[in-house]
C-alpha cells in the first residue's frame, strides 16, 4: 500500500520574471506541489497570460496583479521580488492565512521587524541570499 502524497498549493510572486519562471517550472516538476496562483505587478505585459507560457507549458493559472485572487486557494507564497512588493505580499498573506517563503534581499530594519511580527500569525521562511557564488566573487577589486 502506498501512502498518499500531500499536495502543496503554491503561488509565485513575480511569476513573469527570470526567477519567477524558474519557480513556476520547479513547482510544475515537483511531485508534491501544484501551482495555485501567479502574481506580477499591474504594469506587467504578462498579466492575463498563462504562468507557464514563457516555458511553453500551459499551467491553467493566469498571472494576475490581484493579490486576493492570486493567493486564493494557495497555502504558500514564494516571493523573490523587491522589498516593497514583498511587504505588500506579506500583509496580504497575513490577512489570508497564507504561509510565505521570502528570498528577497534589501530589507530595512523596520521591514525585518514587520516580517518578524507577521511570523507570529503565519509560517515564514526567510532566506534572502540564495547565491552559491564563492566568497571571492563578493569582494571589491
Amino acid at each position: 500500500m502506498t501512502a498518499a502524497v500531500q499536495t502543496h498549493r503554491v503561488c509565485i510572486a513575480g511569476a513573469s520574471g527570470r526567477m519567477g519562471q524558474m519557480l513556476v517550472d520547479a513547482v510544475r516538476a515537483s511531485g508534491d506541489c501544484v501551482l495555485a496562483g501567479a502574481l506580477d505587478i499591474p504594469a506587467s505585459p504578462a498579466i492575463g497570460l498563462d504562468a507557464g507560457a514563457f516555458g511553453g507549458q500551459a499551467t491553467g493559472v493566469a498571472i494576475t496583479a490581484d493579490l486576493v485572487a492570486g493567493l486564493s486557494g494557495s497555502q504558500v507564497l514564494i516571493d523573490f521580488t523587491r522589498p516593497e512588493g514583498t511587504m505588500a505580499h506579506l500583509r496580504a498573506c497575513v490577512q489570508q492565512g497564507v504561509n510565505l517563503v521570502i528570498g528577497t534581499t534589501g530589507f530595512t530594519e523596520a521591514q525585518k521587524a514587520e516580517i518578524a511580527e507577521a511570523s507570529k500569525s503565519i509560517a515564514i521562511m526567510m532566506a534572502p541570499n540564495m547565491s552559491v557564488a564563492p566568497a571571492t566573487c563578493l569582494r571589491a577589486g
